[in-house]
């Protein structure tokens, strides 16, 4: 029988004083937005716990480039994330250069120094080894060191590179584990592309380098040890654990593997406890802070985290796209893991540590009282990427709840090198049946045109000033209409039919040149009602 985990959502906001903390991870939510409303645009990234706050950090996509920077998002309850901007600009020249060598500065991690009070992160662009920067702070004012960080085993530089790593502090060491690329066992006519397996080593104190022996992690000896990547690693009750995927490259779902071993050199035992990581790859395992009893056994929260590229609606190997996913894992009592549930109804409620740090979280588009702000909001986090502009013109109305300026409206878009402009309307009209009639004009209250450089492949938002009075009742709503040949997309979510919460607005589409009558006796309007759907937006009245 199929195992679920049945939880409920309890949330309580950190207000200064400690306080105890829930927050719960789904399978249904597949995508994540910060407080100004953009889809967190993160690849290969990871979630740490540093000065009481969770820190997201990963390489953007949007851009469409290889590089697009290294981004951070904190967070106090792993739901509210607010963006701290670029740790890595690739507007800087020398981050540019280093970044377009092999690696593309991939797989960022970051280790916090207790013998320099430095935070060091780690990324991969070239040989030998990996790339350092330093900084004081988790999220910003990283420096590019002058000395690489050394791997100790890595026989050749011209036949091998050390590819998707980790680095992680347990119990006080630091410990790098790491892929080794064996190029010379390139050749195949379809796959796979290289030899790959992982290797683990101590960093030095100051977790700027490696230092000692290196142990070789490939148990059985087969394939699957001699195609692993994307390694983390992390310890719990007594068992240190290497999660890792096979060579992927961005694709839509590889094993998910799982090595542990009592002790960091071995032996190491190995479980699959995923054939395709739910259509993603693996990124790491989030340790939630816990104590520990008196036996050292520690009842910390673990959280897998993916990058879902199976339900990316815009294809590429770099597509930001992408969703992610995170399942708290769970043990059985030999300290071997359970296998991972792709199940979408599996959710999970986690008590996190209490503190007394204070949430800086804010919002552009957020709540005073001065302004309200309406909208499909940020809080429903099972939104998907419907791709179907051109093909569609769609129609999201609402109704407005106070009376003042509407200020600003803000839908999110994205595509993959769009061919043509998006236009976006907000009208005002009398009711739905009038909006649907022939010849119906609505009142313009204004209009913005939406370049194709302007839209990124990551679902961001869109905002234009409107200025116009509206009054309470007032019914509006927003026309969004490609001019392109290639597809554009929006956040959208189910409302059930009106069982689900929502903005109490409708969903109008119309199909391409479809300005005739339908139905079988020539009476059906061409405009229809997309029932229980609604896209992501925001409306702003002052």
């Amino acid at each position: 029988m199929k195992r679920q985990i049945i939880t409920s959502i309890l949330f309580s906001s950190l207000l200064g004083a400690a306080q105890c903390v829930t927050t719960t991870v789904s399978n249904s939510f597949k995508y994540q937005f910060d407080t100004d409303g953009n889809a967190i645009d993160s690849t290969s990234g990871k979630i740490d716990f540093f000065e009481g706050q969770y820190i997201w950090y990963g390489i953007n996509f949007g851009c469409g480039e290889e590089f697009c920077g290294i981004e951070s998002w904190s967070s106090d309850d792993l739901q509210t994330w607010s963006s701290n901007g670029l740790m890595i600009d690739p507007a800087d020249p020398t981050i540019a250069a280093l970044c377009a060598l092999g690696g593309n500065c991939g797989r960022p991690h970051i280790v916090y120094s207790a013998e320099t009070s430095t935070y060091v992160l780690w990324v991969n662009a070239g040989v030998p080894g990996y790339v350092i920067f330093t900084s004081s702070s988790p999220t910003t004012g990283y420096t590019l060191s002058s000395e690489r960080a050394l791997v100790g085993y890595q026989p050749s530089l011209e036949t091998t590179q050390a590819g998707d790593f980790s680095v992680a502090v347990i119990n006080g060491t630091g410990y790098l584990a790491y892929s080794l690329i064996d190029f010379t066992t390139l050749g195949a006519s379809i796959w796979p592309p290289f030899k790959q397996s992982i290797y683990l080593q101590q960093l030095t104190p100051d977790l700027t380098n490696t230092t000692g022996n290196v142990t070789h992690l490939a148990p059985v000896g087969d394939l699957v040890d001699y195609e692993a990547e994307s390694p983390d690693i992390f310890f719990r009750n007594g068992y240190y654990y290497v999660s890792a995927s096979n060579t992927c490259g961005f694709c839509q779902g590889t094993l998910l593997i799982i090595y542990r071993s009592p002790t960091i050199t071995g032996p190491w035992t190995r479980q699959i406890i995923s054939a395709d990581t739910c259509s993603g790859q693996t990124t790491g395992v989030l340790t939630i802070p816990s104590s520990t009893d008196s036996d050292g056994n520690s009842s910390a929260a673990y959280i897998h985290q993916a990058d879902l590229f199976g339900i990316a609606p815009i294809a590429g190997t770099r597509t930001a796209a992408h969703g992610h996913q995170f399942q708290a894992l769970n043990f059985n009592d030999d300290g071997s893991v359970v296998d991972l549930d792709c199940d979408p109804s599996v959710s999970t409620t986690i008590e996190l540590p209490t503190t007394s740090t204070y949430s800086n979280a804010t919002s552009s588009n957020a709540t005073s009282t001065q302004k309200t702000t309406l909208g499909s909001g940020n809080s429903y986090q099972d939104y998907f990427i419907n791709c179907t502009l051109p093909q569609y013109a769609l129609y999201q109305t609402f109704p407005v709840t106070s009376s003042g300026n509407l200020s600003k409206v803000g839908i999110n878009l994205a595509g993959a090198g769009p061919t043509g402009n998006v236009s976006l309307t907000v009208f005002r009209y009398s009711n739905d049946t009038a909006l649907v009639t022939p010849f119906y004009v609505w009142e313009t209250l204004a209009a913005k045109m939406v370049h194709p450089e302007d839209i990124s492949q990551a679902l961001m938002v869109v905002e234009f000033e409107v200025g116009a009075q509206v009054k309470s009742g007032d019914k509006l709503g927003i026309a969004v209409l490609s001019e392109g040949v290639s597809n554009v997309c929006v956040g959208m979510r189910s409302t059930g039919n009106g069982t689900m919460s929502g903005s109490g607005g409708k969903l109008f589409a119309d199909g391409v040149n479809q300005v005739s009558m339908r139905g079988p006796i020539g009476k059906t309007s061409p405009v229809v009602e997309w029932v229980g759907q609604e896209i992501k937006w925001f409306a702003i009245v002052e």
